[in-house]
C-alpha cells in the first residue's frame, strides 16, 4: 500500500500553479499541527467508490493521529441540505480545517459561509465555486483517452469494437466517452457498436452485453466507462462462451475487477485509476497548510494508471469495501 500510495502522490499534476486563498487566517483555537483538528464532510456511502472514499480517509486520520494531529474526524450527510448543515455546525465550532467532498456545486452558498469564516477548505472531486484553498480530483478525460489508445494498440487499429453509454451520469459520462470516440475517429478501420444502460451496474452491463453478443456474431473489444460494468460485460462473455473479444478496459480501481484483471487468462483485462485513495492526497494538503504552507495550486489533477495484469497485485488493498 506504501508503494501504491507513493505511487499516487509522484503522479500528481499541478494544472494550474496559481496561489489560491492565500492567508485566510487562524481558524479555530489550534496552534499547530498538534493542537489542530481536521475535519473531512462527505456524503454517505451510497455507492461503493464512496464507500471506498470513506475507508481511506478513515485510514489517513488514524495515521495522522499515530502522528500527532490533535484530533480527526469524518463527517457524512445524506444530501445537500444535511451537509450543509454540518458546515455551519463546524462554523459554529470555529473549526481549523476542512476537506470537503460536496454533493454538487448546489452546496456554494454553504462552502462560501466557510470562506467567510476564515477556514481554510480543500475540496475533493466535485467542485464548489468558492475560493477555497485547492481542489483535488481525477482526470475522466484521460481515462477515456489511454484506455481507448490501449485497445486499439492491442487490435492492431481495425476491428469491432462495442461501448458502454450511461447517459444517466451526466458528466462522468461525457467526459470519458468523448475522448474515446475522439481516439476511435482515427482509426477507419474500427467499427463502434453502442450499448446503453441507465445505471452503473453490473446487473444491466450483463443484459446489455448479452444482447450485443447475441446480435453480434464477431466482436474484438469492449469499452466501458467504469469496473462495474465491466464485470457485468465479463459474465456475459463467460456465459455466451464467446472467444472472440480480445480486450476491455474497465475505470475506478475496483478492487473485485483487479482479481480478475490478475486471473483472465483469454480477455487482455485492465483499467484505468480513478482512485478512492486521493481523498488521502486532499487530506494531505490540509497537513500542508496546518504546518505553515499557504500557498497551493488552484486544482491539482491525478491523471490515471493504467492497472494490468502485470502490476495489477500492487494495486490489492485488503479490507477494501470497493
Amino acid at each position: 500500500m506504501k508503494k501504491f500510495l507513493l505511487a499516487a502522490a509522484l503522479s500528481v499534476v499541478a494544472l494550474f500553479a496559481v496561489a489560491c486563498g492565500g492567508d485566510n487566517g487562524t481558524a479555530g483555537g489550534g496552534g499547530g499541527f498538534e493542537d489542530s483538528e481536521i475535519v473531512v464532510v462527505v456524503p454517505a456511502a451510497a455507492q461503493g467508490w464512496i464507500a471506498a472514499v470513506h475507508f481511506f480517509a478513515d485510514i489517513k486520520g488514524q495515521e495522522l493521529l499515530d502522528e500527532g494531529l490533535g484530533g480527526f474526524r469524518v463527517l457524512a450527510s445524506q444530501n445537500i441540505a444535511e451537509q450543509a448543515g454540518q458546515l455551519d455546525e463546524l462554523i459554529s465550532q470555529n473549526t481549523d480545517v476542512i476537506v470537503l467532498f460536496p454533493h454538487s456545486d448546489e452546496l456554494d452558498f454553504a462552502a462560501q459561509a466557510v470562506i467567510d469564516a476564515n477556514i481554510p477548505m480543500f475540496v475533493f472531486n466535485r467542485n464548489v465555486n468558492v475560493d477555497f484553498n485547492s481542489r483535488l480530483l481525477g482526470s475522466n478525460y484521460y481515462i477515456g483517452r489511454r484506455s481507448a489508445e490501449t485497445i486499439a494498440d492491442v487490435i492492431g487499429g481495425e476491428g469491432i469494437v462495442a461501448y458502454i453509454s450511461v447517459p444517466a451520469v451526466g458528466s462522468t459520462n461525457v467526459d470519458r466517452l468523448t475522448p474515446f470516440h475522439d481516439v476511435m475517429s482515427t482509426f477507419p478501420g474500427i467499427e463502434l457498436v453502442t450499448m446503453t444502460t441507465t445505471a452503473i451496474s453490473m446487473e444491466e452491463a450483463l443484459t446489455v452485453t448479452t444482447d450485443m453478443l447475441t446480435a453480434n456474431p464477431h466482436i474484438d473489444a469492449i469499452f466501458t466507462i467504469d469496473d462495474q460494468l465491466s464485470m457485468g460485460a465479463l459474465q456475459a462473455i463467460r456465459e455466451a462462451g464467446r472467444t472472440d473479444i480480445r480486450v476491455m478496459n474497465g475505470a475506478g480501481g475496483m478492487q473485485a475487477y483487479f482479481e480478475e484483471i490478475m486471473n483472465e487468462q483469454d480477455i487482455y483485462l485492465f483499467t484505468a485509476t480513478f482512485s478512492p485513495t486521493m481523498i488521502m492526497d486532499t487530506i494531505d494538503l490540509a497537513v500542508e497548510y496546518l504546518r505553515g504552507r499557504r500557498e497551493f495550486p488552484e486544482l491539482t489533477i491525478i491523471p490515471p494508471e493504467i492497472v494490468t495484469r502485470d502490476n495489477a497485485s500492487n494495486f490489492i488493498v485488503p479490507n477494501s469495501p470497493w
